[in-house]
């Protein structure tokens, strides 16, 4: 049996709801109709893809394997369906769209706003992510395309567009903040002080100390962490915290909604972005569209 896409929304369920017969009600099936084709599937791969417990069914290593590719299968059908739909009139298409929590404001809410003036029949769906549960979520079919950081290619990813996306990150804090008023803040200064930035780990962190160890200086270590970039601005906000986040690309965007800039050039990063989709399968017509609005955001070179 190959891994169509009834088997492989089975293979979903199973894993979602950890219980063949919640799969079964989830489906519309019985227990015993998706339990056959369970094991028929397991037998044209050769392996258990469950392992069954008295609590339920947990994917085996081959299942947990075989379920980026079931996910593929099913958004790829779905992508399909929706395109025969446009074709005939009947739907203008679905724009399932991710990108890292900074890059969603400043580059995709703003070219869907762009877009949707022309195309206004045209559903959004928005994935914030970090950049490598973001770029999972595209190699399974979750998002068409995804703005992260440049670079990332493999063999299952590669450039929707070969235009580079620019934004400036800079240091923002509260307008009482006792560096708020100054003209220049040292590095050190900034070092000395109290921080709320994304976890240890990810790429943010990582640059945020890179900046410090590249000249000897060790920060303190920050206050406070947050994935979220709500987050981050309602803590810098309410209270004596720095946070490192992108300047406002259009000129009716709030300068990072109440927060002032520290004037510490040493900590201006200049960032590229790229706009990425699967190897394998088709870009909706609509995702195209958005691609060509993101496109048309980017900085020019001498201003990023």
């Amino acid at each position: 049996m190959t891994l169509d896409i009834r088997s492989a929304t089975i293979l979903i369920e199973c894993a979602r709801h950890g219980s063949l017969g919640r799969a079964a009600v989830a489906l519309n099936m019985t227990q015993p109709a998706l339990t056959r084709t369970l094991k028929v599937l397991e037998a044209g791969f050769g392996v258990s893809l469950f392992d069954r417990t008295t609590r339920g069914v947990v994917p085996t290593v081959y299942g947990e394997a075989l379920l980026p590719y079931a996910r593929l299968v099913v958004s790829e059908v779905a992508n399909a369906k929706d395109l025969i739909l446009q074709m005939q009139g009947a739907s203008r298409g679905v724009v399932r769209v991710g990108g890292v929590a900074s890059v969603v404001p400043s580059f995709i809410v703003s070219a869907i706003a762009k877009m949707r003036q022309s195309h206004p029949e045209v559903r959004f769906q928005i994935v914030e992510e970090m950049e490598d549960l973001l770029l999972e979520e595209l190699k399974s079919g979750v998002i068409d395309i995804a703005v992260s950081p440049d670079p990332y290619v493999d063999d299952e990813i590669t450039l929707a567009t070969p235009d580079i996306l620019r934004d400036v990150v800079h240091v923002y804090a509260r307008p009482s903040h006792p560096l708020a008023s100054r003209e220049h803040v040292s590095l050190e200064e900034v070092g000395n002080a109290d921080w709320i930035l994304p976890p240890m780990g990810t790429p943010i962190a990582k640059e945020w100390y890179q900046r410090f160890h590249d000249k000897g200086i060790e920060p303190r270590i920050p206050a406070l962490a947050s994935r979220s970039i709500g987050v981050i601005r309602a803590a810098a906000l309410s209270q004596d915290l720095l946070c490192w986040l992108p300047a406002p690309r259009l000129s009716d965007q709030p300068s990072s909604e109440g927060l002032v800039r520290i004037a510490a050039p040493d900590m201006q990063w200049k960032r590229s972005f790229r706009i990425y989709r699967r190897r394998r399968g088709i870009v909706p017509p609509p995702a195209k569209i958005l691609v060509q609005a993101i496109r048309e955001l980017a900085l020019p070179s001498d201003e990023a």
